[in-house]
């Protein structure tokens, strides 16, 4: 008979409602308790899910009774609540970036592994089917040696509607900026990147957005210990240079530049892209457009993709997480992971 898991999420800002949509089409799956600091917010998804409601998360975590709590909070707030689901003796899958700080999340590591449970690490891109596709040619050689991986989001609606995170998000004076930049995006691919090439980069440099600061262009670039160079440029106060023959229509729900989101089917006229630059061919992984092309010399092959797109990759995920906890393994992408992604992140801050 198959296991049914009892699920608690604190947190139902936007990207709750994503992954709450995604984990609706699971059998094995009941939202057992939801909590939000907003009442009325925390009453509705209550409502909605006949889940048990809750403004304050350590009275979730005082009622148990769930296998696994999803963390969905702003990352400032990660932490404190992190660190009760672990004395609690609950499983954890916690959003990226896992801290604003590495001495938060270095903290947080400690406390699950001293309480025995396991901490799963955000970093969803790596269930969006074109990027797991990549890294199996990767695996196969179909590209030959990786000798650079790049992306770049630079676009937007201008400088003068240019918007940050709020402070709750990234504390002003820290790392910070805007939904597609360096720290709340690039976080994404620094771990894609570390994981296409096999190792965590052993020089970064760069320069990131301060929170509370004007808009700055920012960058990192790592090198990885085979020679691999990672590439990150991300500028989202400006507009899009590209050209109407660059877009597509997008094969999964994308976030936008600007931060905002485009449901499948949605002409993108710059759809986000990572491009990997072997030494027999390419790849050019189109994450969120859920498209994938490999080019040996003979121009761009499109490559079948099987699997969920954005945002019911949040479902795979979960269903990864949930099979880990049913057979007592490591996560596939754990706290060690989140902090590696810290470290290189922090680079930028020198």
């Amino acid at each position: 008979m198959t296991r049914t898991f009892r699920i608690g999420v604190i947190g139902l800002g936007l990207v709750a409602t994503e992954h709450l949509a995604a984990y609706a089409k699971l059998d094995n799956v009941t939202i057992a308790s939801v909590c939000d600091v907003r009442d009325a917010v925390a009453a509705d998804w209550g409502a909605r899910l006949s889940a048990e409601a809750f403004t304050d998360y350590r009275a979730l975590l005082a009622k148990g009774g769930i296998d696994l709590v999803l963390v969905l909070t702003p990352a400032s707030s990660h932490r404190p609540i992190v660190e009760a689901a672990a004395a609690a003796g609950i499983h954890i899958l916690c959003e990226k970036p896992l801290a604003v700080t590495l001495e938060d999340g270095e903290a947080m590591v400690a406390a699950c592994t001293r309480h025995g449970v396991k901490l799963f690490y955000g970093s969803i891109y790596r269930y969006l089917p074109a990027v797991r596709t990549a890294y199996g040619l990767i695996r196969e050689g179909a590209i030959g040696d990786i000798q650079l991986m790049s992306e770049q989001m630079i676009g937007g609606n201008g400088a003068a509607r240019y918007r940050q995170l709020d402070p709750s998000h990234y504390p002003d004076g820290g790392p910070g900026g805007a939904g597609m930049g360096l720290v709340d995006h690039g976080i994404h691919l620094i771990d894609v990147f570390s994981w296409y090439a096999g190792a965590a980069p052993i020089h970064v440099s760069g320069s990131g957005q301060i929170s509370g600061k004007p808009l700055q262009s920012e960058y990192l670039v790592m090198t990885f210990p085979s020679g691999v160079m990672g590439h990150l440029l991300y500028n989202a106060g400006t507009y899009t240079a590209a050209l109407p023959n660059e877009g597509m229509f997008s094969g999964g729900m994308s976030w936008l530049t600007d931060g905002s989101l485009a449901p499948a089917g949605t002409w993108l006229g710059e759809p986000g892209s990572i491009a990997i630059y072997g030494t027999t061919g390419t790849l050019r992984i189109f994450h969120f457009a859920n498209a994938l092309f490999l080019n040996t010399g003979n121009g761009p092959r499109q490559i079948p993709l099987e699997g969920r797109p954005c945002p019911d990759h949040f479902a795979t995920q979960l269903e990864d997480c949930l099979d880990a906890i049913a057979h007592d393994r490591a996560p596939a992408i754990g706290g060690e992971d989140a902090l590696h992604a810290l470290r290189t992140l922090g680079a930028a801050y020198a």
